[in-house]
């Protein structure tokens, strides 16, 4: 799937499709929810080394862990900038960052935020209860490609509740 192909709207409908939402959250589901993605993060990309995050919208971080040597701090960076992103506009980073490269803007000119602490690049998705409209959280994933995160994070949510 290349989804640099899909068009804001799709993404939009990717981003809220109701297999997404999680029918209940709390610390315990955090913790299942971490370790479902890091084993599907270790069968998809084997020796691959990936930082995994679930943190509420206060910024508490529920569940973080990495699958493979290699990560570094600027992994952290990238993870926070990410979330904040998601946090802000309630969108998935790579939506908001497709939205900006279609539009030809940076993230400074387009929503007015510094990419200093605000990245428009894929791999934070927001984590929904269904049947309630905001945002609890976020599910983030740094270390690959941005658009293999971002769509792997969906992946990890799509699976969970099957799981």
């Amino acid at each position: 799937m290349d989804i640099y192909t899909y068009t804001v709207e799709q993404l939009l409908a990717l981003e809220e499709d109701p297999a997404l939402q999680l029918s209940q959250f709390n610390n315990d589901i955090a913790w299942k929810l971490g370790n479902h993605a890091r084993s599907l993060a270790v069968e998809k990309f084997p020796g691959k080394a990936i930082v995994i995050d679930i943190a509420l919208t206060s910024g508490h971080i529920l569940f973080r862990t990495t699958t493979a040597s290699g990560t570094a701090e600027d992994n952290d960076h990238w993870v926070q900038r990410k979330k904040n992103t998601v946090t802000r506009i309630g969108k998935s980073s790579f939506l908001v960052g497709q939205k900006l490269r279609l539009s030809n803007r940076t993230i400074e000119e387009g929503l007015l935020i510094s990419s200093m602490e605000f990245a428009a690049h894929g791999g934070c998705v927001p984590l929904r209860l269904k049947g309630f409209d905001n945002l609890i959280g976020t599910l983030t994933i740094s270390g690959l490609k941005q658009e293999q995160d971002h769509l792997l994070a969906l992946e990890i949510l799509k699976t969970f509740e099957s799981a």
